[in-house]
């Protein structure tokens, strides 16, 4: 099994939508096992622009993480077309065990 972890901010759009919310349901039409979006409390990216979101004071979006775990035959096929829409957003695989 592999894990995936997708690191991406709130108003990351894809086509005008939310891409969190594209994410979720390309994963569900792809039959992935299981997946979830988490919010981070703060959060830094490529740039160094520290990511603080409105509830904390600061101006700016959630950071988030989708992790998604399955097979790693399907992990990997995903991968070419996460990449493709994910302009700014980092990806992170590893091996997983399941209980």
């Amino acid at each position: 099994m592999l894990e995936l972890s997708i690191f991406l901010d709130e108003d990351d759009l894809h086509e005008g939508k939310p891409m969190h919310e594209y994410i979720m349901r390309y994963l569900m039409h792809h039959e992935i096992r299981g997946a979830s979006i988490f919010e981070a409390m703060m959060g830094y990216g490529a740039r160094h622009h520290l990511h603080m979101p409105r509830k904390l004071g600061g101006g700016d979006e959630n950071p988030l993480m989708i992790l998604v775990v399955d097979s790693e035959q399907k992990i990997r096929s995903l991968i070419p077309h996460l990449r493709e829409i994910l302009s700014e957003g980092l990806m992170v695989v590893k091996k997983v065990e399941t209980a």
